[in-house]
């Protein structure tokens, strides 16, 4: 499939799957630190945008739909001026844990994606920010999942703060239009449902022989244990923001996501054990995985899942981490990109009817698929990034929460550096500096055990 100004139908599924149920916004924010210098004015930064407007036009678009589904919906331009997009917000001299609670209430409020599928708020003079003795200014930005995701971190990033000239390009990031005709794009959508319906006939009959096949002499996956991480996240959000430094050296072949992983597994088992006195040995992580070089013909949600087993029954950090590493490698080795590009292959009026048929399937299994999951970005390879001359301090990512990741992780790493964010709800983590806590620590216990010489 090559560049369309139809929104992908993997991509579309964030903004069929949030009008259902909870929005799928990301929640992504910046941090700069002046130093010994003036922070930036409101003035300075929107001047800074505007100088930048060039390099972040690409993202600048809407989602149109086309009634009853008829056909594919557009990516439309949304041409308004860097004013309209950059908000200053008016709360000057927030410290951190204030900020903290206004971010919650972003991360819960969602944006309209057929009006504009980004915005940026900008908090001044922040202080107490983790790293710095002065104020820093905080720079966020909500989107769409549509269109902002994982591995679009580095280059929104680059095109935002970098100090190049030359095009930044967004992976899958296809051509808008200026404007759609509704009535001529369902009319041409009615035309082309035929052969699009023969085609995707064929796409799942070879999908189902394949499966057939893999799934021989194997039983079907079991589903995990119930847990207080596996409710209903409800509508308001928790923000915890680990400032975690560096993770140090580790064994060959290791990575700072199975060391994530493994940090995670065991603060979620002191957490669990903590609130519900005990954890289920089958804690398992969903982790996301890019799929880099398909992602121009996928769309800009080029992701898959890879479940991953934390392994609470295993005692020795250093066993357990081991196992937490294969299972990663093992569970990445068996990601393929078919299931992305068989949800492309959906007619546009069949897919509400997939959407809403998988929603059924997920509710009726006798147990979750997981009890958390982990986005693990590394970003800053393009250079220094700053806003209107003062450094960028730190990045942070923030997954969104849906009835069945209730507990996201955000872990970006600015060069070597690493911030962990969590999202999840008051009605998941009903004790939120208890789990950071626990997470902190077992972040360092980790590290230290998997020092060489440890």
């Amino acid at each position: 499939m090559g560049p369309t100004s139809q929104v992908r139908p993997i991509d579309a599924t964030y903004v069929l799957e949030a009008d259902r149920g909870h929005h799928l916004d990301t929640l992504l924010f910046w941090v700069f630190d002046s130093g010994t210098g003036t922070p930036p004015t409101a003035a300075e930064i929107t001047e800074h945008f505007r100088r930048r407007a060039g390099f972040w036009a690409p993202m600048n678009r809407r989602f149109v739909g086309v009634p009853g589904h008829l056909d594919h919906a557009y990516w439309v331009a949304d041409d308004r001026p860097v004013e309209d997009r950059v908000v200053h917000d008016r709360r000057t001299g927030l410290d951190w844990q204030a900020l903290i609670r206004v971010l919650e209430q972003l991360a819960a409020t969602p944006l309209d994606v057929r009006a504009t599928a980004w915005r940026i708020d900008v908090f001044h003079d922040v202080r107490n920010v983790p790293g710095t003795t002065t104020p820093g200014t905080v720079v966020v930005l909500r989107g769409n999942h549509s269109l902002i995701t994982g591995p679009i971190l580095n280059p929104l990033s680059e095109a935002l703060f970098g100090d190049r000239t030359e095009p930044v390009h967004f992976p899958g990031l296809d051509p808008v239009v200026p404007r759609v005709n509704r009535a001529l794009a369902a009319a041409r959508g009615i035309t082309r449902a035929p052969r699009a319906t023969v085609h995707y006939l064929r796409t799942m009959g070879a999908a189902l022989r394949d499966a057939r096949t893999a799934a021989q002499g194997s039983a079907p996956p079991a589903s995990l244990t119930r847990t207080v991480l596996n409710s209903e996240p409800g509508d308001r959000r928790t923000l915890l923001v680990l400032r975690l430094g560096r993770a140090g050296s580790l064994p060959t072949g290791f990575t700072v996501t199975a060391l994530a992983l493994t940090a995670m597994s065991v603060a979620l088992e002191r957490y669990l054990t903590d609130v519900a006195g005990q954890c289920p040995p089958d804690l398992t992580a969903f982790v996301t995985i890019a799929f880099a070089d398909e992602v121009q013909a996928v769309g800009i949600n080029s992701i898959d899942w890879a479940d991953v087993a934390l392994r609470p029954d295993i005692d020795s950090i250093r066993e357990r981490a081991a196992a937490v590493l294969a299972s990663l490698v093992e569970r990445r080795e068996a990601a393929s990109v078919r299931r992305l590009t068989d949800t492309n292959a959906i007619p546009s009026f069949l897919l509400p009817v997939e959407l809403a048929a998988h929603r059924r399937r997920v509710d009726a299994r006798l147990g979750p698929r997981m009890h958390t999951m982990l986005t693990s970005i590394r970003i800053g390879g393009d250079g220094p990034w700053a806003l209107a001359g003062r450094p960028m301090l730190f990045g942070t990512l923030c997954p969104p929460l849906t009835s069945e990741a209730t507990v996201t992780h955000g872990l970006i790493g600015l060069g070597d550096d690493l911030t962990l964010t969590v999202l999840t709800s008051p009605e998941i983590i009903r004790v939120p500096q208890r789990y950071a806590a626990h997470l902190e620590t077992a972040f360092e216990e980790v590290a230290t055990a998997l020092r060489p010489g440890a």
